[in-house]
């Protein structure tokens, strides 16, 4: 059966609605600015903390600002304007009149106290207003309004606030009862992963996390089938900054690529935030950054999201608009085009988390993305079948410690079926439950057992050998490898082929001291040939090292890994790294897309400098009819030899070539 949402082309603004917006709200002018715009989709407040309409239960607290049009005639004037809306709901909080009546339904920390911020107080998952009172809630507002989509905002297990001072998890009663029942364990003080108890509290959180989603899944499509949810029917993520916090330039991109997925089946809506951070709602960060942020959304997934606080009439820092604007009404001009797209990709990067900052697999974003090798972004959830695999032919594992039995067989026989396996620093070694395995986990890797885990590394490089110098030609004037702290010695099979050699701790101060006196056996990559395909052992996080430092050296022994030790073929060897290379496909068409980041500065966005002469190799299954692009650039080509040769005049922000 065919949903709204199926190939609808995704167009989201969020307005994120205070209390006062809806004090003169008017529904028309509401709906048309969205139109123009180019929104087709809206997300707006309803329900949670405070209730957007006339809710007749007794502990939903009703905004005392509604005196502008109802929600029910907002939803009316954007349906007319061909605008799907979606109802932002927030069930983290309460109200504190509400916790007065129900104090059982707060949040505990250790000492039995609660979270009171601004009024609201935080909830528990576990406790009656989750459990029992929001599905009260879903029921009336799904029931009396027309939405078309559900978002529940912040759910699950929260143990910050919003000025990020730290509570610790949940200690209401039935969170102790619960966890001592299932486990016979009393609940961990502190989030900390080296207790054995607070690995066994993350599979009761995951477990009490899946149960509740299941449940509220069963209540909203027992109401309609056509109610759009988070996290089943399409996902929101974001692409945010925070006081504080470092940057990612590559957010959007890797945002978009891991919840569209390979297939692109699933609507992504990875929302371009244009506020600083929590502290500074109503200043927007850089408009270069949100222009670029959609730019990237739409060549890695083929939607654009835009969020911002209130409306988008009274959102006094405008700054944004204009480049976020440019993208959606490239988008709109052609959304039959981006919504019926697959990748082409032939690598795949594997994600911890969604939400999850990771050094090691951001590290190995970076490089691909500055190497323009497409890839695609799969999140280790959701790797259950062998088939997810279809067309690719490089999976990379960034230091993917927990494996499920069933993840370790799917990567084993990918790579007994012909594909590469590569995979870094404690991959494989723990199983999805955390317990330690007496191996490697992936035979694919060649690995007999595990000698060592050694952190706190200081002096320890690897160098390359005289004769292996030409497997690494990037390296040649670098010959000593940086590995940074961490690094795991193993003792390989006999037919595994082993790289690069270590030189161990020594002394580097003073200067009259530093130099080292032997070399070790201690390889620094294996690589093992598993029946038609393979396995490559990097035993030290190489991608955390250039995500944290970002030098040459590293990404030079990166790529040398990737083109020469496994093959894959350089797409554009003479483009800089600050351009981002994607190709897909549709039934007649293939796309390819340049977003240029020359604008990323530091930590600050500038609009790119444009990039001349470019020249793209790919090998060519077909002679296309027709090459074109979509933004005024202008392209000549040739095919030889089973290769196609395309030349670009000039990228300014972002082009599409389109083979045809």
């Amino acid at each position: 059966m065919k949903h709204w949402w199926n190939g609808y082309p995704w167009r989201m603004v969020q307005t994120n609605l205070r209390e006062i917006d809806m004090e003169d709200i008017d529904a028309v002018g509401y709906a048309k600015e969205l139109k123009e715009f180019g929104a087709t989709v809206v997300l707006l407040n309803a329900a949670g903390i405070i209730a957007s309409y006339n809710s007749e239960l007794p502990f939903h607290p009703k905004s005392e600002y509604l005196h502008g049009d109802s929600l029910n005639k907002i939803i009316e004037e954007c349906h007319k304007e061909g605008i799907r809306v979606i109802a932002r709901m927030d069930f983290s909080k309460i109200r504190y009149s509400v916790y007065e009546q129900n104090p059982d339904w707060a949040y505990r920390t250790r000492e039995g106290k609660i979270v009171n911020y601004n009024g609201d107080v935080h909830t528990c998952l576990n406790n009656d207003y989750q459990q029992k009172y929001m599905f009260d809630i879903l029921q009336e507002v799904l029931t009396t309004h027309s939405f078309d989509g559900v978002f529940c905002n912040m759910s699950g297990f929260k143990v910050v606030d919003y000025s990020y001072n730290y509570h610790g998890p949940c200690h209401c009663e039935n969170c102790q009862r619960k966890f001592k029942e299932q486990y016979g364990l009393e609940l961990p003080e502190k989030d900390d992963m080296r207790n054995p108890v607070y690995q066994t509290y993350t599979l009761f959180k995951k477990d009490c996390e899946e149960e509740h989603k299941e449940r509220l899944h069963r209540l909203v499509k027992g109401i309609s089938s056509e109610i759009a949810v988070n996290g089943l029917d399409y996902i929101r993520c974001e692409s945010n900054t925070e006081i504080g916090r470092p940057q990612w330039q590559y957010s959007a991109s890797s945002n978009s690529r891991v919840i569209s997925g390979p297939s692109r089946t699933r609507p992504s809506d990875n929302a371009s935030v244009d506020f600083i951070g929590f502290r500074y709602r109503h200043t927007s960060v850089s408009p270069a950054l949100m222009e670029l942020r959609q730019w990237q959304n739409l060549s890695n997934s083929g939607s654009v999201s835009l969020y911002i606080m209130g409306r988008l009439d009274k959102h006094p820092d405008t700054s944004s608009y204009e480049g976020t604007k440019k993208v959606f009404q490239f988008h709109k001009e052609h959304e039959k085009l981006f919504s019926s797209l697959e990748s082409m990709a032939k690598v795949v990067v594997m994600r911890k988390a969604l939400w999850q900052n990771d050094p090691e697999v951001y590290g190995w974003i970076r490089a691909l993305t500055e190497s323009h090798i497409p890839f695609d972004e799969i999140r280790l959830a959701e790797l259950n079948d062998i088939n997810q695999f279809d067309g690719k032919e490089f999976v990379i594992l960034g230091d993917m410690k927990f494996l499920s039995d069933q993840q370790v067989k799917i990567l084993d026989d990918f790579a007994a079926n012909g594909g590469t396996v590569i995979a870094t620093g404690e991959t494989g070694l723990y199983d999805d439950q955390f317990k330690e395995r007496s191996g490697m986990g992936l035979n694919c890797l060649g690995i007999e057992k595990v000698k060592e885990i050694q952190n706190g590394l200081m002096s320890s490089i690897f160098e390359i050998p005289e004769a292996e110098k030409e497997l690494f030609p990037r390296c040649k004037q670098t010959p000593f490898i940086a590995p940074g702290p961490n690094l795991v010695t193993v003792q390989p099979k006999d037919t595994v082929q082993q790289y690069l050699q270590l030189i161990p701790e020594h002394p580097f101060g003073p200067p009259e001291r530093c130099y080292f006196n032997g070399v070790t056996q201690e390889p620094g990559i294996l690589v093992s040939k598993f029946h038609k395909g393979r396995g490559v052992y990097i035993p030290w996080q190489i991608g955390s090292f250039y995500r944290q430092e970002g030098y040459q050296n590293t990404l030079n022994m990166m790529q040398d890994i990737l083109f020469s030790l496994c093959g894959i073929e350089e797409l554009a060897p003479g483009l800089t790294p600050m351009v981002e290379v994607n190709i897909c496909r549709n039934e007649k068409k293939q796309i390819i897309q340049l977003v240029n980041n020359s604008g990323c500065f530091a930590n600050s966005y500038f609009s790119p400098v444009p990039i001349q002469n470019i020249t793209l190799c790919l090998k060519a299954q077909t002679e296309s009819a027709l090459i074109k692009t979509l933004r005024g650039g202008q392209v000549d080509y040739q095919y030889r030899d089973g290769y196609l040769t395309i030349n670009l005049d000039v990228l300014n922000d972002y082009e599409a070539i389109v083979l045809s």
